[in-house]
């Protein structure tokens, strides 16, 4: 089953499928992409916050010591992921959202390692190897979308639970 990753950006956003363990295409994000994948994880908010600046399912998170920047700092990128989620939809397409970072923290992939450093990347994308069978690639932004399909492919395998509250979810690997 293909599933899809995508990396949301206010002017570009990535995307990766992923079948099985195979990367089947990773670039840029467009409304011409063929939508052949059922499931895709989308590396943005999908809500704001009911109240202050967090969203009860991000408070969570960051008890688990995962932080986060608040949607509020992020509304053009929370705006565009809206669209991306809504076209999907309109497309048969399930969608999820999900961090990144949080399945980097959780499965142990360089947890530590700045995605925007040369070889701080390369340990990300070593890591990320037990997983995916992954190409070198020099854009953080289409790493952050294979983790994103890598995170809705663990729910697939049964690895993966939705952490929610009242005003959004956020879909995060269980460790292993």
């Amino acid at each position: 089953m293909k599933i899809a990753g995508i990396d949301v950006g206010v002017r570009k956003s990535h995307i990766a499928i992923v079948e099985g363990r195979k990367v089947v295409y990773v670039g840029d994000f467009d409304e011409d992409i063929d939508v052949s994948f059922k499931l895709a994880g989308i590396d943005a908010p999908l809500s704001f916050p009911a109240e202050g600046h967090f969203r009860e399912c991000e408070r969570k998170l960051q008890k688990m010591g995962i932080r986060l920047i608040p949607p509020k700092f992020l509304k053009r990128v929370v705006a565009r992921g809206l669209e991306i989620a809504e076209f999907l939809r309109a497309k048969g397409v399930e969608v999820y959202e999900v961090y990144p970072y949080a399945t980097r923290r959780i499965l142990n992939i360089a947890p530590k390692a700045n995605k925007k450093k040369d070889e701080e990347r390369r340990m990300i994308l070593n890591d990320l190897r037990r997983y995916l069978d992954v190409p070198d690639l020099d854009d953080h932004n289409l790493i952050d979308a294979l983790i994103s399909a890598l995170t809705v492919k663990m729910m697939i395998e049964g690895r993966a639970k939705l952490i929610d509250g009242k005003d959004g979810a956020i879909l995060i690997p269980q460790p292993i």
